[in-house]
């Protein structure tokens, strides 16, 4: 007697939450805790162990999000659900990998930023108060960057409490924005998600197509199932469609590994570099306007006192 659908998806998702238990993310477009999320939906699927229901009509039976169904139709299709998570994995691995130089890249310019405001600190308490006296003994009124500065000095209750943390919401904000829509804000990122999805697509068109199922079918389930959802790509169509039999699976995964070379590729070149690099101007940056900030008001003095000097002589 053949096993349901309910049990065979019950033992899908009891495979993928031992999966996920090892630390391998799959996204199932179930949120943060995908093994919590596929336990209460086994829990609900007990009652249809028993019944006749086709894929379609069981998982139309429960609430559930669009590509979690994309991707339970194809693990119910394949013979071999290894693959599968597989290609699940292997994309979402990869987007990690992406956002860790994401995340290096405000590391610096916030720890030269707390640096400065340290040093900011020390040289209102110490120098601003003597450069003031400067000025009101030569009955100079400050100006530029000196006035600023004594500005700032007299600001101190507030910006000593306020910049700490102006830093941990940048830092909070940041970490959102990797994890969310901040790659396809860089140069390449959005190509690189298309990559990423076209090879995914390719790894399970191929375990599809070894495990039987018809070229319309396949074509569907591969394309609903990648994030982001994107039309199969013309050569991986053409292979399912024209390529001989025999020959299908292995065409289709050496499209994969081509399209991970050009993902790769992609994230080298402009992912994993301009950020570093932005990263490092605005450190930069904070590093040379504290240094103005430290010299120019006694530039300042040492002209003014250089121009007394010559007028009384």
């Amino acid at each position: 007697m053949s096993e349901s659908t309910a049990a065979r998806l019950l033992s899908l998702n009891q495979q993928a939450i031992a999966i996920v238990g090892l630390n391998i993310p799959l996204d199932f477009g179930l949120g943060s805790e995908t093994a919590e999320r596929l336990r209460e939906l086994n829990e609900r699927l007990l009652v249809d162990v028993g019944r006749d229901l086709s894929p379609d009509a069981l998982l139309e039976k429960h609430d559930l999000p669009e590509r979690y169904r994309a991707i339970a139709r194809m693990l119910l299709a394949s013979d071999d659900p290894v693959p599968v998570f597989e290609s699940i994995a292997i994309q979402q691995l990869d987007r990690e990998a992406t956002a860790g130089p994401l995340r290096q890249a405000i590391k610096e310019p916030l720890v030269v930023a707390g640096l400065a405001y340290l040093g900011m600190i020390i040289f209102c308490t110490l120098s601003v108060p003597s450069i003031e006296t400067q000025y009101t003994q030569q009955g100079l009124t400050p100006s530029g960057v000196t006035g600023w500065l004594i500005a700032i000095r007299g600001a101190m209750p507030y910006w000593i409490i306020g910049f700490p943390i102006l830093m941990i919401a940048c830092w909070w904000i940041w970490r959102k924005l990797v994890n969310g829509p901040l790659l396809s804000l860089f140069p390449g990122g959005t190509a690189y998600s298309r990559w990423l999805a076209a090879e995914s697509q390719s790894r399970r068109l191929a375990v599809l197509i070894t495990s039987g199922v018809d070229q319309e079918t396949a074509l569907s389930l591969a394309s609903t199932s990648v994030s982001p959802q994107l039309p199969i790509r013309p050569i991986a169509e053409n292979i399912v469609r024209n390529g001989a039999p025999q020959s299908q699976a292995r065409a289709l995964s050496r499209l994969a590994g081509f399209y991970h070379f050009l993902a790769g590729d992609r994230r080298q070149t402009f992912v994993t570099k301009l950020p570093a690099f932005i990263g490092l101007l605005f450190a930069g940056l904070i590093v040379l306007g504290y240094g103005l900030a430290t010299f120019l008001p006694w530039i300042a003095i040492l002209q003014t006192e250089g121009a007394m000097e010559v007028l009384n002589r």
